[in-house]
């Protein structure tokens, strides 16, 4: 079951709600190895929290049909995909004055000024090592090093990774941004703290989105624009329209 992040404005604040308990979903939750500084999923309803869980979120910016608890009616791209997820946040961070004109403007330059020799997609490669080591059966081992590129906000305890996969349909690679929050930012409904204890069925973790960590917006929509061509192009658009759409 893949339950979906719901963004809504509550009182004036922006409030980001991630699912928990989703291990087979777009939104999971994970523990960082700090040994090999790798995070694997854990269940939260059987493991209490700790600070070196997070949320890994394989965030989205448009969809058809999208999901109605982030969908942003007034965003749609040039294929009828409907604005979502990272839209939402723009859109409302900036009606609720936590990103401004000149938030948009800085990003709207960023994401025109990425190259076409600079999109991850399109110029990096996954690399096959031998290595000296044989099993039985005469199998040789072979070290495959995909490319991942990561931003950390240490202050903000959150991090936005670009992983780069083999696509399974078509020849290339794709590149899939991920949203990762760390446990400690979110609170339950009664405004508690998540470490200490085990998630409960269906529990939702709550982030709720400030001026003071606004840069967890901009970093995602800059991955979106260097992961690859389309996703620049489809990240342009939108600011675009969301700039127009708010000075009207």
């Amino acid at each position: 079951m893949n339950m979906p992040a719901r963004i809504y404005n509550k009182s004036g604040k922006l409030i980001v709600e991630l699912p928990l308990t989703n291990p087979t979903g777009k939104i999971r939750l994970k523990r960082r190895n700090e040994t090999t500084n790798y995070g694997l999923p854990i269940a939260a309803r059987k493991e209490k929290l700790t600070s070196n869980d997070y949320i890994e979120w394989q965030i989205s910016y448009a969809s058809s049909p999208p999901p109605r608890e982030s969908e942003v009616k007034e965003v749609i791209l040039s294929d009828g995909r409907v604005g979502c997820e990272l839209t939402k946040l723009l859109w409302e961070g900036l009606r609720l004055d936590i990103l401004s004109a000149e938030d948009i403007t800085e990003m709207m330059n960023f994401v025109s000024g990425v190259r076409k020799d600079e999109t991850l997609e399109e110029n990096e490669r996954i690399i096959r090592e031998e290595t000296p080591i044989e099993i039985k059966g005469g199998f040789r081992k072979f070290i495959e090093k995909s490319p991942l590129f990561l931003k950390r906000n240490e202050a903000a305890r959150y991090f936005v990774e670009i992983a780069l996969k083999h696509k399974q349909r078509a020849v290339g690679l794709q590149a899939m941004v991920y949203l990762c929050i760390y446990i400690e930012n979110l609170k339950d409904y009664k405004g508690d703290i998540l470490t200490g204890k085990m998630a409960g069925p269906k529990e939702f973790g709550i982030l709720e989105v400030t001026s003071k960590n606004k840069e967890i917006i901009s970093d995602t929509v800059k991955a979106f624009a260097l992961a690859s061509r389309t996703h620049n192009n489809d990240i342009r658009s939108i600011l675009k329209q969301i700039e127009e759409k708010w000075r009207q």
